[in-house]
This record gives C-alpha cells, sequence and structure tokens, in this order.
C-alpha cells in the first residue's frame, strides 16, 4: 500500500494520534502580525510537535531565513516558543502579480541578461518583453519573469514558488530539465544513450541544472514528444537487473525524493482504540511501534540536516512480510521510479523485491534491520545496516586475542543448530593466531557442558568460556552452573546480546561472569546527545522511546549527511566513510563490485560492577 496524502491524514486520526501526532500536522500562518524597528513579522507560536522545517515550508521560506531572525532556534524549538518570521521577504519580488496557474515563471540569478534567458528557453525577446512590461528597466536578482503560459493541463510547469526555474514544454529537438533530473534518468525518458546526450550538449559534462535546455540531434524513431514527466515515467518499461550494466554516476542535487518501506500495519491499526491505550498507558503493537520509531528517528536526522541547499522528501510505504504482491505493485509506480534512495523493506522476502527493481533503475536500497548477507548478492547499490550474527561473532574472535591474549579459551560444544556459529569462531580465532605470532597449540579447547568446562579450566589464569547459542533453556541452565562453579575464580563469559533478554535469568549471574557480547548498537543514556534525543522525544510523545528511534536517527544522519555533502555516488563508496553514530556505528566493507555493503562495524560490551560498558575496542 502506497501511503498517499489522504491516506496518510487517516493514518495520524486513527493508529498514529497518540504517538506521533506530528508526522502530518496542519499547519497555518500565524495572524498575529508586529512591526519590530521598521520591519513586519508573523508572530508564530510554535505548537507540540512543530520542526523548524515544517514551519519554513508553512511560510514560505528556508529554515536559514528563519534562524537569522532567531538566533536562540538554533538549539531547538520548545512549545509555546514565539518566533519572528519575516514577512516582506515572502511576498515574490516582481512588478506583475504572480498567477502560476496560467504562467510559467523563471526567478532571476546573478549575472543574468535578457539575450542569455531568451536563448535558454527559446522565447523571443519580443514575447518576453509582452509578458513583462517591466523589462525595459532592466533585470534584477530576485525577481520573477514570465516566461510563457502554461498548457491546459499544467503539466509541463511547477509552481515558481518550488524551484528557481519553472520548465517549458519539450520539442523533438530540445529538452529541458526538471528540478531533480539526473542524466540517467533522462536518457532512460526520452530513449537516448548518456554518450549521445554528452556529444550534443559537451557543457553538461560537469552536470545539469534544472531549467537547462539540452540539444536533440536523435533519429526520427526516437524523437522526444511533448509529454509530461509523470505520464513519461509511467509509461517507462521496467527493466530487469540482468539488463543493468556499470552503475552510473549521479549529478549531486538539491533535492531528493527519499523512500521509507515500513510495517505500519494501517488495516489492522483502524482497530485499535487509541483513548484506551494512552489511559491505561498500554504498549503500542509492537510491529507499528518500531516502524513508528524508526520513522520519528528518521525524521528527526531530516530535520537537522535540512537548509537551503538541502531538501528531502520522505515518502512512506507500508510493507509487510508476505506481501509481496503488494510490493512488486508499488515498485512499478511513478513514485517508486522517482526515488532517490530506499530504506527498507524490514523483511527478507520484501526487501529482495524492492532491491531487484531499485537495481534496475539505479536506485540505492539500505537494509535497516536484516542480518542475512544474502540480500546483498547482484546489488553493488545495496547495503545493510546490521551486521551478520557470523560478523558479530568473528568480532568477538577477534576481541579474545586482542584484548585477552593470555586467557585460556575454552568455546562449548551445544545443539547441531549452533555448529556454523562454533565453526566460525574458532576459524576466525586460529587464523588470528598467526597475526599475533602464535601457534595452533595456543588454539582453543572445545568442551561439552558445564562438566567440560571444569575439566578444561586452569587455575591462576583467566578463562573465557565462549557459548553461542540462543536456545534460552540451554542457556539458562548451563549460566546457572556455571556460576555456582565460578565462585572466587577468574571466569569470563562470552555469548550473543539475547542472554541479556532471557525471563528468570538473574542479572547477578551475568555481572559475576563478567558476561561480554558483541553488538551493532547500544544506546548509553549517559551521552548527552542520547539524553536530548530522549528528551525530544518524550515532549512529543510523552513515552520512552525504543531503540529503533536512536538506529533510525543515526541511518538518516549517516546517509543523508554523506548524501548532502557528497551526492549519489556516496552509495558506491561506502567503505571509504565510517562514522560513529549515537547507538550505531558504521564501518562498511564490500567482497566485490557485484555485491553490497555490509556494515561491519562491531562493539563489545561487557556486565561490570552491575553496569553495562563499552569495552573501548573496535
Amino acid at each position: 500500500m502506497i501511503i498517499t496524502k489522504s491516506t496518510y491524514f487517516k493514518i495520524t486520526l486513527t493508529c498514529i494520534l497518540w504517538l506521533v501526532s506530528f508526522i502530518v500536522q496542519a499547519q497555518t500562518k500565524s495572524t498575529d502580525i508586529k512591526t519590530i524597528n521598521g520591519k513586519k513579522y508573523y508572530i508564530h507560536k510554535v505548537e507540540k510537535g512543530q520542526s523548524l522545517y515544517a514551519i519554513a515550508k508553512t511560510y514560505g521560506m528556508d529554515v536559514n531565513s528563519i534562524l537569522a531572525e532567531n538566533d536562540e532556534a538554533i538549539d531547538g524549538l520548545k512549545n509555546g516558543q514565539e518566533l519572528k518570521i519575516p514577512f516582506e521577504s515572502l511576498l515574490p519580488k516582481t512588478g506583475n502579480a504572480i498567477d502560476t496557474n496560467k504562467y510559467v515563471y523563471h526567478k532571476i540569478s546573478k549575472g543574468e541578461t535578457v539575450y542569455g534567458i531568451t536563448k535558454k528557453f527559446g522565447i523571443d525577446e519580443k514575447k518576453l518583453a509582452s509578458y513583462n512590461p517591466t523589462l525595459n528597466s532592466g533585470l534584477k536578482e530576485g525577481e520573477y519573469l514570465i516566461i510563457g503560459e502554461k498548457k491546459k493541463n499544467g503539466s509541463n510547469a511547477k509552481p515558481a514558488s518550488v524551484t528557481n526555474t519553472v520548465v517549458v514544454a519539450n520539442t523533438k529537438d530540445s529538452y529541458t530539465v526538471l528540478s531533480g533530473e539526473t542524466l540517467y534518468g533522462i536518457s532512460k525518458k526520452i530513449n537516448v544513450s548518456q554518450d549521445d546526450l554528452l556529444k550534443w550538449n559537451p557543457e553538461i559534462k560537469d552536470g545539469i541544472k534544472p531549467g537547462q535546455v539540452l540539444k536533440l540531434a536523435a533519429p526520427k524513431s526516437s524523437a522526444v514528444t511533448a509529454t509530461s514527466p509523470s505520464v513519461a515515467s509511467s509509461t517507462a518499461p521496467v527493466l530487469m537487473s540482468s539488463e543493468v550494466g556499470e552503475v552510473v554516476s549521479k549529478t549531486k542535487k538539491e533535492a531528493y525524493n527519499i523512500g521509507l518501506f515500513l510495517p505500519f500495519k494501517l488495516i489492522e491499526s483502524e482497530g485499535i482504540n487509541i483513548d484506551e491505550l494512552a489511559r491505561a498507558k498500554a504498549s503500542f503493537p509492537a510491529t507499528q511501534a518500531l516502524a513508528l520509531d524508526f520513522y520519528a528517528g528518521f525524521k528527526k536526522a531530516v530535520d537537522s540536516l535540512i537548509s537551503k541547499d538541502f531538501e528531502v522528501e520522505i515518502h512512506l510505504f507500508d510493507t509487510e512480510d508476505r506481501d509481496s504482491l503488494k510490493v512488486d505493485a508499488i515498485c512499478k509506480t511513478p513514485e517508486f521510479k522517482n526515488l532517490d534512495a530506499i530504506f527498507g523493506p524490514l523483511y527478507v522476502s520484501t526487501f529482495k523485491i524492492v532491491s531487484k527493481y531499485a537495481r534496475a533503475i539505479q536506485i540505492p536500497v539500505v537494509s535497516p534491520v536484516i542480518q542475512q548477507n544474502k540480500i546483498l548478492f547482484g546489488n553493488p547499490l545495496s547495503s545493510k545496516v546490521t551486521p551478520s550474527a557470523y560478523t558479530l561473532i568473528e568480532g568477538l574472535a577477534d576481541y579474545s586475542l586482542d584484548s585477552l591474549a593470555s586467557a585460556n579459551v575454552i568455546i562449548v560444544n551445544t545443539t547441531a543448530k549452533d555448529q556454523m556459529y562454533i565453526k566460525t569462531f574458532k576459524s576466525r580465532y586460529n587464523e588470528a593466531l598467526t597475526a599475533h605470532k602464535k601457534t595452533l597449540k595456543d588454539s582453543i579447547t572445545e568442551v561439552k557442558g558445564v562438566a567440560g568446562v571444569k575439566a578444561a579450566y586452569v587455575a591462576g589464569k583467566q578463562n573465557v568460556v565462549v557459548l553461542l547459542t540462543n536456545n534460552q533453556v540451554y542457556l539458562q541452565d548451563f549460566i546457572t552452573q556455571l556460576y555456582v562453579f565460578s565462585e572466587k575464580k577468574d571466569i569470563v563469559l562470552m555469548g550473543f546480546n539475547s542472554v541479556s533478554n532471557i525471563d528468570n535469568l538473574d542479572q547477578d549471574y551475568l555481572n559475576a561472569l563478567h558476561f561480554h557480547f558483541a553488538a551493532p548498537n547500544h544506546i548509553d543514556f549517559k551521552d548527552s546527545i542520547i539524553g536530548v534525543l530522549t528528551k525530544h522525544y518524550q515532549e512529543v510523545y510523552t513515552a520512552d522511546p525504543s531503540e529503533y528511534y536512536f538506529q533510525g536517527f543515526d541511518i538518516g544522519m549517516y546517509y543523508l549527511s554523506h548524501l548532502k555533502t557528497q551526492g549519489p555516488d556516496f552509495f558506491l563508496k561506502l567503505d571509504a566513510n565510517p562514522w560513529e553514530g549515537v547507538s550505531t556505528d558504521f564501518k562498511f566493507y564490500r567482497p566485490d563490485a557485484e555485491t553490497g555493503f555490509e556494515n561491519r562495524a562491531v562493539n563489545i560490551y561487557k556486565y561490570s560492577n552491575y553496569q553495562l560498558q563499552k569495552s573501548g575496542w573496535k
């Protein structure tokens, strides 16, 4: 299901009203207008959940214009805070009344000339003057010129307030670049090669700009028709991944469309009684809570990155597991094809479908939570944030040799299901021995059960017991017995993070055994940034955030901040851009040019003095 504006408004009135009221919030301009130091301002009173970006959009200006008048807003907005919104600057700088329903406009940039504008848009100077009677007095930066009339269906133009240049219809001899378009996208839309476009327009080797007119010398069979972008997109065939060759370099833009594929479960959510949940302070259904918290964190990152030269529009898609037909239908829509990057879905089966379509039209796709590396095969524009279980195990093995080099390492042979985990640890450990100038005689002792640990235990040394299983029954019994045996002994237990969540397992046991585990993310509520994010969440939702809120924030900050500074080509060099987030670190690895990137940032955490501490090892 694609979440359209009308559908999304319905969501906010039903399943998300209590938890995420800020997602779609009706905002109107203030009627309180004051003159301060001779300058007119709207006095806008901040409402709960409003963002600076949303307020700027309401008043039709960029965030920096508001910050210039309200220095204190740089530290965040508070409920009830009053902002001064410049009044005069909101009016179009033109001597004519703006009528975007009838005319196509161009905003004059510094240094532009009448001659240059006529050549740029293919309009006669007399015709331009007939539209703009004040043209004889010269051009002024920031003013708007009428450069043509819209067709009745209005398909060939955008309002002047949306983009600096508003384009006219295309002809068979030329094509006018739309805002947000890439050379690759244009070549697919008009069915000509990029090499031909570069041959006919040598000046575009350094990139294209909205409003730029491209010359076309295509053969008659590929002549361009004056059709609207939406129609051209919807009729373009979907290519299979086998038809795609080299990944094409893309130019940096000022505005991006980002897709989030998350399990909002709209149909199920419509039956939820929000008032009862709020009164009882009950938990929101788990799947929806994951989706909503991830979105809230991601949106928080977007709001902090928005600037005059970097805008992001988030498109939400409601996707669940086992809804492959629905996902397949979404991937064939014009909205999907217009995305610049995709985050999700959260399930292997549906992620593979989205990745296949995204690969065909060169859209980067990111998996936030899936652990399996197999989703990366065949798509160099894919990446996954959560390391695989085997990467975490290798991290434990590396830590054992680096930080516990003199210890006696004992690995427990558990169930048949866990044999690959055990093999991975032993293989990584033995390979690393050579790097540490040790021999296999210093390798791991493999045992069965607590009895085996007792037999392999070496007095006077630190003994590391590696227990790689998620079988809760086995874990609870083993750890209880090991705790009894460990009295006055130097024993360190290693395993999966899931051990910490076993019901009825006394946390004293984990503390006494100095339990260590590897994890891709962890939330330290003593961290100042975590504190700020938590406070913001609590003020907006009157609830505590889950880990997915912080993950959404980190993922949004990592990918979008690099997209902002480096452009779309960043998605092909993730391994050159390590990053430390507030809960998640990023350190990507790609085995070959036809495979995506896996995040291999692993941190080791340990129980010490009844606290969970980060080891500091990386």
